[in-house]
């Protein structure tokens, strides 16, 4: 049973990897850590339960983290997923309590109590980031992969002309993430608005599956699907839980030396691949490039008409 802590600013996208993630076989999450992104931290926390409500599989505990970046105030993204991140449909307050402990402290101890543990991040890396300032040799030797939804490498788009919103939001924190040994995979924005997007006949699709996690699939994205004239919407989150899940679904990857833009005004938060190697250093990320589509779709599916 491979184990994992997702950490997770959870709104429409995310709330989708949380449960595809809950209802995976041979995979056990042992934690879920909150952090500022998408929403607020105490928007982010009540997101985060009422998916594991939808998934209705088993209940890990819940973390709240940092409520903003390390250095800069917390800027949302409630234009793409709704006021309440989840398409403000209203969903009710979820009955899963909240754990006293803190999301890094959380992190570090679940590290430590499981050797070759595995972390999934879906928003900034704040709580990653200050988990290995305190205890870096733990995290590079304990955690055996982060996968992690993040950065773009060819499409000028998202947050900024050159930075995608998750790295944007915390740039010191990746630079931490990036420069402490731990093994990375990078899900870019690229693949997940051109492979993974659900277009009008996914949407059909899922929808005709009829369970509550289908309508919850649909319903949650629906700030996202009016911000893409209802022709469909991507789903950024999910892409990298199902990489995160199982490694057939990657068509092409390059593993690269990696780093980021943490000073220029505007490049702050850009990621930059040496795909050829000139920098001499060794390769810190694996890039994902490709995936197949079909497969990450029926994922998708499979999940939803789960009962």
């Amino acid at each position: 049973m491979r184990k994992f802590i997702i950490d997770t600013d959870t709104a429409s996208d995310d709330a989708v990897a949380l449960v595809l993630m809950l209802r995976a076989k041979e995979i056990e999450v042992l934690g879920i850590t909150c952090v500022a992104g998408n929403v607020s931290l105490e928007k982010t926390l009540r997101n985060a339960r009422i998916s594991c409500e939808i998934a209705d599989t088993y209940t890990p505990k819940f973390y709240a983290g940092a409520a903003k970046p390390m250095f800069t105030q917390h800027v949302n993204a409630e234009n793409c997923h709704g006021h309440d991140g989840l398409g403000d449909v209203g969903y009710p307050d979820p009955q899963i309590p909240v754990e006293k402990e803190h999301a890094v402290d959380a992190i570090i101890r679940l590290v430590k109590e499981n050797p070759g543990i595995e972390i999934l991040t879906l928003g900034p890396l704040t709580n990653v980031a200050l988990a290995i300032v305190q205890e870096p040799e733990l995290l590079r030797k304990n955690v055996s992969r982060l996968t992690a939804m993040g950065g773009q490498y060819k499409k000028p788009l998202d947050w900024t002309a050159n930075a995608e919103f998750n790295i944007w939001q915390d740039a010191p924190a990746t630079k931490i993430v990036l420069e402490s040994g731990i093994p990375i995979t990078m899900v870019p924005l690229d693949v997940c608005v051109d492979e993974t997007f659900i277009g009008r006949n996914d949407m059909a699709r899922i929808r005709a599956v009829g369970t509550r996690a289908a309508d919850f699939f649909i319903d949650c994205n629906r700030t996202m699907i009016s911000n893409h004239h209802h022709n469909g919407f991507c789903m950024p989150d999910p892409t990298a839980a199902a990489v995160a899940i199982d490694e057939s679904v990657v068509k092409e990857s390059r593993d690269c030396f990696t780093q980021i833009e943490v000073y220029s005004p505007d490049g702050y938060g850009q990621l930059l691949y040496d795909f050829r190697g000139l920098s001499g250093k060794p390769a810190n990320c694996r890039l994902i490039t490709k995936l197949y589509s079909d497969k990450f779709k029926q994922m998708v599916l499979d999940c939803a008409a789960l009962k």
